[in-house]
Order: structure tokens, then C-alpha cells, then sequence
């Protein structure tokens, strides 16, 4: 069964929430003022009020006590849908077929096409259809009026504007998520940018559960500068993208990798135990030198030098567990490169195939 998703565009639920109320009380307004407009045909004044308070009420809740970026989907369509039954009624009690209330039905096409994805959008478009026609049903003469000409041309607007609305939106939504994307990610290698990857560090994503642990792995290929030399930066591009692909296939498929900037990457693994942090430490190496093999450039060699650093959730300093991971980066770049060290403190470990020991960094327990 799909889910109700209701207002699903989180950024916009505030915006969404203030506008029905905006709605609901300038329809209000707007319905009071009839009592009072000559030519308007008030058969049932009781009804027109009761509808007008309903309303006023509404809109106030909508604009000051409703938490719109926290409520339920169901909350949203109940405010939706209850203008249908609104707009029915005020249609009957104003002249029904030739009420001017009926254009009250636009609020709800406009705003159910705009802020619902089209599947729940079209239940409201068809429920302003069916509240249009309702005069046929009760008022009998309706069709002498040239009701009947007005539903033709009225109903199938109804579709087309509503259609127009949600394609538009949707264009809107890919249009947005392409710029937020784009402005996110490296546009050479395809991995994220250093935007990216400070958001997520300063928004401190680091798993569920308090016994977690987070691991931010810094890599630096080792004399990358040598691949520009011999093959030019078309050569480095391709080493760069190489290295990429690299760490994409060493990375478990929640973390993060990022190009930080020249040849220096990062991967921010979320949940991670030490030791599997380790792991994946010595996979970056593996995988590195794989894509070496099949870069193949005579007279470059492909490796990476990996600085890591963990510590359990939560983190209240992100800053400290880059600096260790980078102090652990130094070391191994100072000690002879195309390994991992790692800055936490334990016992210490031994990269497999290259025989290098960690040196325990102190870590910041805050």
C-alpha cells in the first residue's frame, strides 16, 4: 500500500501551512462580504455564517498553532479536503449554479497541484469537478441557465490547469535537486565536494544508536604532482578519476567519499567499529593499487597514503577527529607513504602487506 505523502517537500511544509490559513481566512472574508454585495442571491444565511466561522477558526489554527513542519500527512489533507464540503455548502447558500463562491474551488486546485505529488493532487481536482456539478442536483434549474455550457468548458480546465500545475512542479523539484547536486559533488571525479562533505561533518550524521562510532578516513595520493609532469593534466584527470572509482568500491555504501581539493579524498564512514574501520583503511590501499594495475602509466605508480581517526557518538568536535586523522596522515607520509596509520589510541596495528605500524595519536574524548 503507497504511503500518504502529503506535504513532502519538508522545506516547504511551513510556507504550505501559513498559505491554507492565508486561504481559509480570505475566503472568510470574502463569504462575509456577500451578506452585504447587492445581487447576490443569500438563500441561507445560517449556512453561509457557520461555513465563515468554520473557516476564520481554521485559518487562525493554520497561521499560529499548527506545527507545520512536524505534522502528519493526514493533518494537511484534512485541511485540504475540508474546503470541498465548504465550498459546497457556500455554493448553496449564495444562488448555487450562479454563486461566485464556486471560484473558491480554484484555491484548492491551485494549492493541492502545487504542494502534493500528483497522485494525491488528483483526488482534490476531481473533488472541485464533482462540487462544480453539485447545483445540477438540487437546484432545478441549473441547466436552463446554461449551467450545463459552464461544466463543459469549467471541469475539463479543472484537469488541464491542474495538470499544467503539477508538471511545472515537478520540473521545479528536478531543477532543484540537479543544482544541489551539482553544487555538492566534483565535477570531475563524481564523488562530493568539500561543501558536501563539511555539511555533513557539521551536521554531526553519525548513526542512531549511542554506541556507535564514526570513522573519517583522510587520503592523500602519494606524488601525484609526478602524473601532471610525465602525462599532463589530461593524465592527471585520469589518475584522479581512477583513484575515485577506487574509493567508491572500497567504501561501504553509506559513507561518504568526498574529494577534499588537488589529490587529497576523504571517506566519513558512519555506524563503524574500529576494526572495521581498519578494514576498510587496508581496502582503500587495495583498491588503489588495483586501479593503478589498470591505469598502467609507464613511469607513475598509483598509491595512497590513509590517515584514520574514530571515536564513538557523540562527537561534540568534529575539528579534533580531523586534526587526528590528518596527524596520523603526516606520519605516514613522513614515514614512507602507501600505507594507513591510525590516530586512536590502543594497541598498536600493522597494515597488512607493508609492514607499517600505527603510532597512538592522543584523541580528544570530548
Amino acid at each position: 500500500m503507497t504511503a500518504i505523502r502529503g506535504l513532502h517537500i519538508e522545506e516547504e511544509r511551513p510556507l504550505a501551512g501559513k498559505l491554507a490559513g492565508a486561504l481559509y481566512l480570505t475566503g472568510s472574508a470574502t463569504g462575509l462580504s456577500l451578506l452585504v454585495v447587492p445581487g447576490v442571491d443569500v438563500t441561507n444565511v445560517a449556512a453561509l455564517l457557520v461555513v465563515v466561522v468554520i473557516g476564520i477558526v481554521w485559518g487562525i489554527a493554520a497561521l499560529t498553532v499548527v506545527p507545520w513542519s512536524k505534522a502528519p500527512p493526514l493533518v494537511s489533507h484534512l485541511s485540504c479536503f475540508v474546503g470541498l464540503p465548504i465550498a459546497a455548502v457556500a455554493m448553496a447558500a449564495t444562488g448555487g449554479a450562479t454563486s461566485p463562491t464556486r471560484f473558491y474551488l480554484l484555491f484548492i486546485i491551485f494549492y493541492a497541484s502545487y504542494f502534493y505529488v500528483a497522485r494525491e493532487a488528483v483526488f482534490y481536482i476531481l473533488g472541485c469537478a464533482v462540487v462544480h456539478c453539485l447545483p445540477l442536483i438540487y437546484e432545478s434549474g441549473a441547466t436552463d441557465a446554461g449551467f450545463v455550457g459552464e461544466l463543459l468548458v469549467i471541469v475539463p480546465t479543472y484537469f488541464v490547469l491542474g495538470a499544467l500545475i503539477i508538471a511545472a512542479k515537478r520540473l521545479q523539484v528536478q531543477m532543484r535537486e540537479q543544482a544541489v547536486s551539482l553544487a555538492r559533488t566534483d565535477p570531475l571525479t563524481g564523488v562530493a565536494n568539500r561543501r558536501a562533505f563539511e555539511a555533513v561533518m557539521d551536521l554531526g550524521r553519525t548513526g542512531g544508536r549511542s554506541s556507535d562510532r564514526i570513522g573519517l578516513l583522510l587520503v592523500d595520493l602519494d606524488d601525484f604532482k609526478a602524473a601532471n609532469t610525465l602525462f599532463g593534466h589530461t593524465g592527471g584527470d585520469r589518475v584522479l578519476c581512477a583513484a575515485a572509482d577506487a574509493l567508491r568500491e572500497a567504501a561501504r555504501g553509506n559513507d561518504l567519499v568526498a574529494r577534499l581539493g588537488g589529490d587529497e579524498f576523504a571517506i566519513l564512514a558512519t555506524g563503524i567499529s574500529r576494526p572495521a574501520t581498519e578494514r576498510l583503511a587496508q581496502r582503500v590501499l587495495d583498491k588503489v593499487a588495483a586501479a593503478d594495475r589498470e591505469l598502467n602509466l609507464t613511469g607513475f605508480r598509483l598509491s595512497a597514503s590513509v590517515g584514520w581517526a574514530t571515536h564513538p557518538d557523540p562527537v561534540e568536535d568534529r575539528t579534533e577527529l580531523y586534526r587526528c586523522a590528518d596527524m596520523a596522515l603526516g606520519e605516514v607520509k613522513a614515514g614512507g607513504k602507501a600505507s594507513w596509520r591510525c590516530a586512536e589510541p590502543g594497541p598498536p596495528s600493522t597494515a597488512a602487506g607493508d609492514q607499517t605500524t600505527s603510532r597512538s595519536l592522543p584523541v580528544s574524548t570530548s
